[in-house]
Parts: structure tokens; sequence; C-alpha cells
């Protein structure tokens, strides 16, 4: 196993970035991701952190349109009808965003690229096309 300079293995890192984008927790992921970059500068730490971050970032972008149409609930009918769409909307989302964090959860803990659907293409454009490592 691979470990940084701090002596603790990379793949720790990579596990906690996915924990942190299960439980939505943007800023942390996005401090993970600084620390990655600058610390332990190791590029398949870089391209798992930035996954896990893009699969957070997902998740707050939904919350972020759903609360901007928030006030429409308000609304006497319709709000009880947009408020249940939303609610599915936003579970779906969830629901979908937790299993893609557990995949790579998985396959980072076995040591693989964690190949997140559309966020490993995210972070394959900021690196370039993956190297075999």
């Amino acid at each position: 196993m691979k470990k940084d300079r701090f002596g603790i293995s990379i793949t720790f890192y990579a596990v906690l970035g996915f924990v942190f984008a299960i439980l939505g927790q943007t800023l942390l992921g996005g401090l993970l991701l600084g620390f990655s970059i600058v610390a332990v500068q190791d590029e398949w730490l870089t391209r798992q952190t930035l996954q896990a971050f893009f699969l957070s970032l997902i998740s707050g972008f939904v919350s972020v349109i759903i609360g901007a149409v928030s006030w429409s609930y308000r609304i006497p009918f319709l709000g009880t009808v947009l408020s249940g769409i939303f609610g599915i909307i936003t579970a779906l989302v969830t629901l979908v965003i937790l299993i893609l964090a557990l995949i790579g959860l998985l396959n980072v803990i076995r040591g693989e690229d964690a190949n997140v659907p559309f966020c490993r293409g995210l972070a394959d454009k900021v690196f370039g096309p993956e190297n075999k490592f």
C-alpha cells in the first residue's frame, strides 16, 4: 500500500472523500481535495477525491435548485403537488448519489479507480486521459 509522507495510506484519504460525499459534506470534501493536491501530491488520490467531490457538488447543486423554488410551496394546491414532486426528485437524486458513492467507495477500498460515471469524465478533463498506474 502506498503511503504519504505522514505515514498514512493514500487509500484512507480516498475512502474519506467518498464518506464525505455520502454524508453530503461538500466543504470537507473540498478541503480534502485541496489537501490531496497540495500535501500528498499523488495523481491517483487526486483523481479519486475529485470524483468524490464532484458527487457531493451534484448533490449540493440539486439541493440549491430545489431550495430556490421552495417559495412555490406556499401556493395552496399547487404548492402541495410541487412539494411532493420535488421531494421525490430529491429522494431519487440522493439515492443515485448514495449508490454511486458506495460503488466508488468499494472500488477505492480495493485500490482501483473509483470509476464513478460522469464524475470520472470530469476528473479526466482536469488531468487528461488516465494513465495506467
